[in-house]
């Protein structure tokens, strides 16, 4: 939580709003703390401001606070809310917390100290739910987005199956031939999607994260693309650098490696190219990866890294769909961002930022003791 929140004291009676401020001017310095005595003018204070926090008294007039806080809980499911009352029994916490406030606490039990704990408390716990919330729900459209794509290979591959099948008992064998060739082609595409969920699920994992050398990076990069560089006569430009990053080189290898294909992928250019910059300071690391590319259009630039988005169809560009939504997990997953800027028609600039590599710990050397002469 920042030092210093947006708070919001909602309260009928002028005088608790003006004591509660005060205890939170304490116990939060410099923070921003606003006032409301109408229950019903809350939702839209918080539809105007992202409160950190909010403080509800329970006993006000047209709606109280529970009420008012099954309002918000369903405009709003992550916003820490804590109810106060004067009342203070165990059968109004339990009805609250169930009803969907953050935390309970009673007026005669406010100090700088408790309510310093109770929101902060509050904040950790919405701010994991959040966290928790969204990688369900990306999860969710992840294994929707997925079972529709592991569909179209299966029927390929029972359609195939079944027309060599027919073909053998009717004795003709002038096309199993080239079905055989489609049903491999089907079960290859099968089996990517297979290895691009088992990489997706495994990012979940924290990886080990340390200082490695950009140039040994983008060296492992040159070499794996080697093949696909010279089948599409492109080329591959890449600094000479002793810059170090903090991150996981293993990870960020899959990452460039996925740019760099992808800029020679999606490319009409007769000579295909992609070009790295590295540029670091005291605090990131910078690569950007730049293609002379078909381009993506800005409507879709934050879309590219959903998982499973196609912008072609597979017979125009082949891939899975997936391949930029890994490399953002494999980003984050090292502390860094990643994000595009692209031209139509004129290629695209993927921009990474990464942690800069942490200083190497000096020890002291021990001395030994002095000689007593």
């Amino acid at each position: 939580m920042t030092s210093t929140p947006l708070l919001l004291v909602v309260d009928d009676s002028k005088a608790d709003r003006e004591l509660t401020t005060l205890t939170l001017d304490s116990a939060f310095p410099g923070a921003t703390i606003h006032q409301c005595a109408d229950p019903l003018a809350v939702a839209g204070l918080c539809a105007a401001q992202a409160f950190d926090c909010i403080l509800l008294d329970y006993n006000m007039p047209q709606m109280d606070g529970l009420a008012l806080t099954s309002d918000l809980r369903a405009r709003f499911a992550y916003l820490p809310i804590i109810l106060l009352t004067s009342f203070g029994d165990e059968l109004l916490a339990a009805r609250a917390l169930h009803g969907g406030v953050s935390d309970y606490l009673p007026k005669s039990h406010i100090n700088v100290r408790s309510i310093q704990r109770t929101i902060d408390r509050a904040i950790e716990s919405c701010s994991q739910a959040r966290i928790i919330g969204e990688q369900k729900a990306e999860l969710e459209n992840f294994a929707y987005a997925l079972a529709h794509d592991f569909k179209q290979p299966i029927r390929q591959i029972s359609t195939f199956t079944r027309m060599i099948s027919d073909e053998l008992r009717g004795g003709e064998f002038g096309g199993v031939l080239r079905h055989l060739t489609f049903l491999g082609d089907a079960s290859r595409r099968l089996s990517d999607l297979v290895d691009v969920m088992v990489q997706y699920t495994l990012l979940n994992e924290p990886p080990d994260l340390a200082n490695f050398r950009m140039g040994a990076a983008l060296d492992s990069v040159r070499a794996s693309i080697a093949p696909y560089l010279a089948e599409r006569a492109g080329e591959f430009i890449t600094p000479d650098v002793t810059t170090r990053a903090r991150g996981n080189q293993t990870l960020m290898v899959q990452v460039l490696q996925n740019l760099a294909v992808n800029g020679l992928m999606y490319n009409r250019s007769s000579v295909p190219r992609v070009e790295v910059t590295v540029v670091a300071d005291a605090v990131a690391c910078t690569i950007d990866v730049t293609d002379n590319g078909i381009g993506i259009d800005q409507a879709y630039l934050t879309d590219i890294f959903k998982p499973l988005t196609r912008l072609h169809t597979a017979s125009e560009f082949a891939g899975s769909g997936l391949g930029l939504t890994l490399a953002r997990k494999a980003i984050l997953a090292q502390g860094g961002a990643i994000w595009c800027e692209s031209t139509p028609g004129a290629g695209s600039t993927f921009h990474i930022r990464l942690p800069a590599a942490k200083a190497a710990r000096v020890r002291a050397r021990r001395q030994p003791p002095a000689r007593v002469l």
